[in-house]
């Protein structure tokens, strides 16, 4: 009898898993608006860039060094701005936010992700699918300008 129910319970959660995972998708992720990327509650430190619908994708995207300047080594950081259907972030290295900087936008409704890279006079974009070009004009002048928060 135990084992019958154990089976029927695997069966459900396997039926439904799909439901709530399509349900939750990045739209989820608005609760972040008007936070920051480091969230500190007593002990407890939550990092935007740490879940994994952020860590996934910036992984693929992004090689090792400019993944760690994105979500450590920079941590100098603005809200996260609610832009329409886009987060985006802007962080820095202390005291060099003019030189060493990066932004990120996540689309809410497709999952898609932007990252600039900004060193010294060079701008690198990157993109999941597409370039900035396909960014909305808010979010991308969010993005090229720091002093905006």
């Amino acid at each position: 009898m135990k084992r019958n129910k154990f089976i029927l319970l695997a069966v459900l959660m396997f039926c439904f898993s799909g439901t709530l995972v399509g349900q939750t998708g990045p739209a989820h992720l608005k609760s972040w608006a008007g936070r920051y990327p480091t969230h500190k509650r007593g002990r407890v430190t939550t990092s935007f860039f740490k879940l994994p619908e952020i860590r996934r994708p910036l992984s693929r995207l992004l090689d090792i060094t400019d993944l760690n300047l994105l979500t450590r080594e920079y941590n100098v950081e603005t809200p996260i701005k609610q832009i329409g259907d886009y987060l985006a972030v802007k962080v820095c290295r202390p005291h060099a936010c003019d030189t060493d900087s990066a932004g990120f936008a996540i689309n809410l409704q497709t999952g898609f992700i932007f990252v600039r890279m900004h060193k010294d006079a060079e701008v690198r974009w990157f993109g999941s699918k597409g370039t900035y070009n396909d960014l909305p004009r808010e979010v991308l002048e969010f993005l090229n300008d720091f002093a905006a928060t």
